[in-house]
């Protein structure tokens, strides 16, 4: 079970938010080439799938297996293109 720790930006009272170590083992993606701007992912806990980006470590996204593969079929479909605009 992961440690819990209330965040430094809660009040005291009921609103609060608690954060968690989560345990894994981080992979790089094999689209990410050598240097900088990779994307790492790991399964800490069953149904679950994390993600960060080597600029950024300690920022965690997690998901599901499922939620992860519709948005990839939606990414690979073109669902965001228009997103991104002219570069």
């Amino acid at each position: 079970m992961p440690a819990w720790r209330k965040s430094s930006y809660s009040a005291q009272g009921s609103s609060c938010i608690y954060l968690a170590e989560v345990p894994a083992s981080w992979q790089k993606s094999s689209y990410s080439h050598e240097g900088s701007n990779c994307v790492y992912v790991a399964a800490p806990a069953p149904h679950t799938i994390a993600l960060r980006e080597s600029d950024e470590p300690d920022v965690i996204l997690t998901t599901t297996p499922a939620a992860l593969g519709t948005f990839i079929r939606a990414a690979k479909g073109g669902a965001f293109d228009g997103l991104i605009g002219d570069r």
